[in-house]
């Protein structure tokens, strides 16, 4: 079984800059030229079967790979590989008599198969080893895919394990993120190629792997698989916001992602009794924190667009401001830091895991019990700005977790509680907006461009008439709340 982590250069003047880093240390080694071309059936019949099948010049060697269908979540593929030595490029699928395959492959034998596309490039590798005695092989390729006419630059490193712990790979790709800028990758060099062909539709990005959960599974283990799944899920979306660094919907997914992976840390504090886990959560926590002027600038950005649609006047000077604050301050946004940290927290569960052997239903009604009280508390101090801020961030948590653990109660007795947890976070998150524009635009109000005044103040006028609003919702969805079953009692 084939383990590598895929790791994409983002910046292509970074090449040899990555080769001398002192981990890698690939700048003195010579490189070994490679040309693959890979074949399926006229009706892609090995495509179907999840089977891909190159045939690749090594330096003065010919190799046939053939790989069976795996996994590549968050960048770490896994799947089945089998390699035989060949004498040219020529395609011949009866070559692989050992593999476990041959059921699919016996078929196939007789029939075409033809060229869909090819790469070439330089590869740079060797094998290190890590600091938990695991053996990695480290292969920088810089070429291209060939599909067609069209073209599509290799850039990328490899970190397969050769023996050891899958962690390893991890952990070395987290500590070559903080220094480069690398971007775990998903996709194959095939699936590119198929993309690039025209063989398969554009996809999305992912949504979270499901993970089953069943009352009485254990908990650490439970709670480990579905912190493992926002990982991976953050990892992807990471990817959809380096490619339209300015939309703001992209980084507004992230943030939902990495929230809902902080509350889902908080609720497994019991699990983790030896605090492994204590320094990845308040970097994720700093990290979160750290970008939420690029969110603010984001949010006023749609208010005044909503505002001046309703109007009909025109958006600028406001809208440019606001749109040049969001740059500015999506410019002071690390988002290599924030995948270091997800590499190294992924690494971190697989090496350890969550402690415990508690049954998940008995350990989420205990925590909820808790988290429960811990809202009531906060509702209690107030409704100036700091204790609604406070009560708005233990709904957070607490709708994140309900939301995350839902499948525990199934039909409909999760259904009320989340849909008064959200009207009350969308309540209060109206009150914190109106005091958010209060901090980022008040100064504009009084400032000396006239028409730029004008605008801040009816966008101040506008979110502050909106708080008075979201105030008496919130009171009425506290009643709600208040009053509604909890599934955990």
């Amino acid at each position: 079984m084939e383990q590598e982590l895929k790791l994409r250069l983002l910046d292509p003047t970074a090449w040899e800059q990555m080769l001398a880093h002192p981990l890698l240390a690939l700048q003195d080694t010579p490189a070994i030229s490679m040309h693959a071309i890979y074949y399926d059936t006229p009706d892609a019949a090995l495509q179907r079967a999840g089977l891909a099948y190159r045939v690749r010049r090594e330096g003065e060697l010919w190799v046939a790979t053939l790989k069976g269908e795996g996994s590549a979540a968050g960048g770490l593929h896994q799947r089945p590989e089998w390699n035989v030595a060949v004498d040219d490029a020529r395609p011949s699928l009866a070559v692989f008599t050992e593999s476990p395959v041959q059921a699919v492959l016996e078929p196939l034998r007789d029939r075409p198969l033809l060229a869909i596309l090819e790469t070439e490039f330089q590869r740079i590798e060797k094998s290190v080893s890590w600091e938990d005695g695991s053996r990695i092989l480290l292969a920088a390729d810089h070429g291209e895919i060939r599909a067609n006419a069209a073209r599509e630059p290799i850039l990328e490193l490899e970190l397969e394990l050769v023996e050891g712990d899958p962690a390893a790979v991890l952990t070395l790709g987290a500590a070559l993120c903080r220094d480069l800028p690398l971007l775990p990758d998903a996709q194959s060099k095939m699936l590119r190629g198929l993309l690039l062909a025209g063989l398969l539709p554009e996809k999305a990005t992912p949504r979270p792997k499901v993970v089953r959960l069943r009352r009485h599974d254990d908990a650490g283990e439970a709670l480990t698989a579905l912190m493992l799944a926002h990982c991976h899920q953050a990892l992807a979306e990471l990817g959809a916001c380096l490619a339209a660094p300015v939309a703001a919907e992209p980084f507004h997914q992230l943030r939902k992602t990495i929230r809902s992976l902080r509350s889902l840390l908080r609720f497994s504090r019991p699990l983790d009794p030896e605090k492994r886990l204590v320094t990845l959560r308040r970097e994720l926590a700093n990290w979160f924190h750290g970008q939420n002027a690029r969110r603010d600038y984001d949010a006023l950005g749609l208010y005044w667009a909503r505002l001046w649609d309703e109007m009909g006047i025109t958006p600028e000077p406001l809208a440019g401001f606001l749109r040049d604050r969001a740059k500015a301050a999506q410019d002071e946004v690390e988002l290599r830091a924030v995948i270091a940290l997800l590499l190294s927290l992924w690494a971190l569960l697989l090496r350890h895991g969550l402690a415990g052997s508690q049954p998940l239903q008995d350990f989420c009604e205990g925590q909820f019990r808790q988290w429960d009280q811990r809202v009531h508390r906060a509702h209690q101090a107030g409704e100036d700005v700091a204790s609604l801020h406070a009560l708005r961030i233990q709904i957070k948590n607490l709708r994140y977790a309900a939301l995350a653990m839902s499948p525990l109660w199934p039909g409909q007795d999760s259904k009320p509680l989340l849909k008064v947890l959200t009207s009350l976070q969308e309540s209060l998150g109206g009150i914190r907006d109106a005091q958010m524009a209060l901090e980022r635009c008040a100064p504009l109000a009084h400032g000396r461009k006239a028409l730029l005044a004008y605008e801040a103040g009816l966008l101040l006028g506008y979110l502050q008439a909106r708080r008075s609003k979201h105030l008496k919702k919130c009171r009425k969805h506290w009643e709600r709340w208040r009053t509604t079953a909890r599934p955990w009692d």
